[in-house]
């Protein structure tokens, strides 16, 4: 962004889920203290990873150190630094790098933030993390459908919702938290239960 780096923090599941993103001026040890605890926000300590794959950047080693102290995160928890394990969220990343440098770059960060939001929130749309707010019907022919329920979505602004909390419901507790929301989005969209 103005010939300036800035870092794109991404975490996936293993069966390629993207679970959150965090888009950050730093690539440092609080960066990554940041984007694991808010990675960690929507998970109780029996539900977290056993595991987390990282890169070999040594931010990731202090920031889940301190997440433990803090009691973020479960003391039994490992990191592995594996290059082929990681493979799995470099290519799951090189769409999304790829729509940015077609964009020609940012000149302000918040309208970069706001651009990869919305690439990453299609992308979790396209790889189906999103079906469950798929009417009933239209959970066999997806691909149209998708397409149906955004125009929908996007046709009633004035109930706006955040779209990446909405589509990154992963976790049974951000699930319950979203009921009530879901039910009120539900009846304006005609989604089917």
């Amino acid at each position: 962004m103005k010939g300036k780096w800035h870092y794109l923090y991404r975490a996936i599941n293993k069966q390629g889920e993207t679970l959150d993103f965090y888009f950050s001026q730093k690539r440092n040890k609080n960066a990554a203290y940041q984007f694991l605890k808010r990675c960690l926000r929507y998970y109780d300590v029996d539900t977290q990873p056993k595991t987390l794959n990282t890169d070999k950047h040594s931010s990731y080693a202090h920031a889940i150190s301190r997440l433990k102290k803090e009691g973020w995160l479960r003391a039994d928890v490992e990191q592995r630094q594996v290059k082929y394990l990681n493979n799995g969220i470099e290519s799951d990343h090189a769409p999304i790098k790829k729509l940015v440098v077609s964009t020609g770059g940012f000149k302000i960060r918040k309208r970069a933030w706001s651009t990869i939001e919305g690439f990453e929130s299609l992308r979790i749309l396209n790889k189906g993390q999103f079906d469950f707010w798929l009417r009933d019907d239209e959970r066999k022919t997806l691909v149209r459908e998708r397409s149906a329920f955004m125009n929908r979505l996007f046709s009633y602004a004035h109930y706006w919702v955040d779209l990446h909390s909405l589509i990154s419901c992963n976790s049974p507790q951000k699930r319950r938290r979203f009921q009530l929301q879901r039910g009120k989005i539900a009846q304006c969209l005609n989604v089917g239960r």
